[in-house]
């Protein structure tokens, strides 16, 4: 199997079909990484009700002004739009210093800088 695809044609929904779900989840355990482009931006309830889906979802210990929901953490490289300087210490895995490392993980990217530099 590949490792990522990109999912067309689903618009992530505050109630998405229960076998569209199954089906999601079963393509996220076969290439780990799942891409749906062109979902403009996500409510941040339609947000948090998708990433339950796939279990309880881990709120972080940062918190940001602007951040639409506490459980949601927002990244920026602008510091009066988000958290700045994230895993300043380089490559690192996301949740690895919870007792039990959350097995999902879900972004959301509203705006991206042109070439990748973040």
């Amino acid at each position: 199997p590949e490792f990522g695809v990109i999912v067309k044609g689903l618009k992530i929904e505050d109630k998405m079909n229960p076998e569209v779900l199954k089906q999601i989840s079963k393509d996220l355990a076969k290439h780990r990484l799942l891409l749906f482009r062109g979902q403009g931006r996500l409510a941040a309830e339609t947000q948090l009700a998708f990433a339950n889906y796939f279990g309880k979802v881990e709120s972080t210990f940062y918190r940001h002004p602007k951040s639409p929901h506490r459980d949601i953490f927002r990244v920026s490289n602008d510091a009066s739009e988000g958290c700045r300087s994230v895993g300043r210490s380089g490559w690192h895995i996301d949740g690895t210093f919870l007792n039990k490392p959350f097995a999902v993980q879900l972004m959301h990217f509203w705006s991206v800088n042109k070439g990748g530099s973040t």
